[in-house]
């Protein structure tokens, strides 16, 4: 009789929550069939539909957009991180190799049409900057990935060179990367390189199509002034098998229906390598937070799908679950419901 009447004071929007939030948790615990898919679909997948299922699309763009409108409720670990990150950028030190590593941040940032793009005359304002807004929020996101990017690609293999990035963790850089770019993920990418590129001012991983198609009050949502970009169009092969017989990450979430961009992210394991570089303390909710700072960057810029991002470090997450909690435990319950509305009216308009 309580759930009953709990029930019948909830508002369509809620309800609607409620149901997205429990089709998020099937998801995260629901059985993979028992099927190979190695060439199943090859030459055929509709790129952004998800084998058609274009609803999982549109919650996963809202999803980017919401945590990056609200870089008060969820950008306090990203924040943290550049102030760490700001130290190294400052220091004074003429080596080489910090020279070497300015340069090569600096060009990771800076490329024409990347979405969150930072003049290189810029990084010191931005690191610096603590206003909480969508365009500063992500910027400062895209700063951590390409310090992780710098350590994958030149720093791992020479850490004596560049003690200078390293002076908050002692943990051996090997050992980070395992941790964030673990080989059951990363052997088999599934990924078949850049079809196309196109001008889009959108967030998310939507077709113009659908984008086309939504509620008025979502297409405003999910449109952020100052974040444009050249995205980049993806195909993904299926490969069903790794070395020790188990399934590749493209088939698991074939199986499971989840959106499938360009296959697991590389830029995930950087955001993560740079902030266990510059803080090994993180427990598992800042790590949490991170992954959905990692979806407003990456999902948001339509690089990749959601599980291509959260299964770095947080595969449980049910994102759904947590941009509901933190708004509400940050007061914003009015702003998510407008949200909630919006969604719950694009889905409609969808179906």
């Amino acid at each position: 009789m309580l759930t009953q009447a709990k029930s019948r004071h909830q508002s369509k929007d809620d309800l609607f929550l409620q149901r997205l939030k429990n089709k998020q948790l099937a998801k995260l615990t629901q059985t993979i069939k028992n099927t190979s898919h190695t060439y199943e679909f090859q030459n055929k997948l509709a790129h952004d539909r998800n084998f058609n299922n274009i609803e999982k699309t549109v919650q996963e763009s809202w999803a980017a957009a919401v945590i990056l409108r609200n870089a008060n409720v969820f950008g306090e670990t990203v924040y943290k991180l550049c102030g760490k990150l700001k130290s190294i950028w400052s220091e004074s030190n003429n080596s080489e190799e910090f020279a070497f590593f300015k340069k090569e941040v600096e060009a990771d940032v800076d490329i024409d049409g990347q979405f969150a793009r930072i003049s290189k005359q810029d990084i010191t304002s931005v690191l610096l900057s603590a206003e909480y807004s969508a365009e500063m929020f992500v910027r400062k996101i895209q700063l951590l990935k390409s310090m992780g990017t710098f350590i994958i690609d030149h720093a791992i293999h020479d850490a004596g060179k560049y003690a200078f990035l390293f002076k908050n963790n002692a943990s051996p850089v090997e050992k980070i990367k395992q941790r964030n770019r673990p080989a059951s993920l990363f052997t088999v990418r599934g990924r078949s390189g850049v079809l196309s590129k196109t001008y889009r001012e959108d967030i998310g991983i939507l077709d113009k199509a659908t984008f086309d198609q939504l509620d008025p009050k979502l297409q405003k949502i999910l449109t952020i002034n100052g974040l444009t970009k050249i995205r980049p169009l993806f195909r993904t092969r299926i490969s069903h098998k790794l070395a020790d017989g188990s399934r590749a990450f493209v088939e698991r979430m074939f199986d499971r229906d989840n959106p499938l961009l360009a296959s697991i992210s590389g830029s995930t394991a950087d955001i993560f390598i740079a902030a266990e570089v510059l803080d090994d303390k993180l427990n598992q909710s800042q790590l949490d937070q991170l992954t959905l700072s990692a979806i407003a960057l990456i999902v948001g810029g339509g690089y990749h799908a959601m599980h291509e991002v959260i299964n770095i470090r947080s595969p449980h997450l049910n994102v759904i679950a947590s941009i509901e909690s933190q708004m509400r435990l940050k007061n914003c319950s009015a702003e998510l419901q407008e949200y909630i509305a919006a969604l719950h009216d694009a889905c409609d308009r969808l179906r």
